[in-house]
């Protein structure tokens, strides 16, 4: 990895994030393409970058590359709300049933 280089500054941040189903309940097979995809989407829309992800049954996996003056929590924050609110949008269903 090459640190990113800015006025006076030279940086590289990255995250290992994991996000856990509430309970661990096991949800997320059916549906981890998908929530992938949304992940990407978000993270290209931010001013962050998802260098890896992987999901499992219960859990997901980050590594998020970031500037500096954004904070882990805005990040975190950002990927849970949004990812929440579009997989409810297309899979209601599916989520009712947890």
């Amino acid at each position: 990895m090459r640190y990113e280089t800015r006025n006076h500054s030279d940086f590289l941040l990255m995250y290992h994030v994991i996000f856990v189903c509430k309970y661990r309940k096991v949800i997320l097979e059916p549906i981890s393409e998908e929530l992938k995809q949304i992940m990407i989407d978000i993270s290209k829309e931010s001013n962050f970058e998802t260098m890896e992800m992987e999901t499992d049954k219960d859990h997901i996996h980050f590594l998020i590359k970031s500037e500096p003056k954004v904070s882990v929590l805005s990040i975190v924050r950002k990927l849970k709300q949004e990812s929440t609110n579009r997989l409810w949008k297309t899979q209601k269903e599916y989520l009712e049933k947890y």
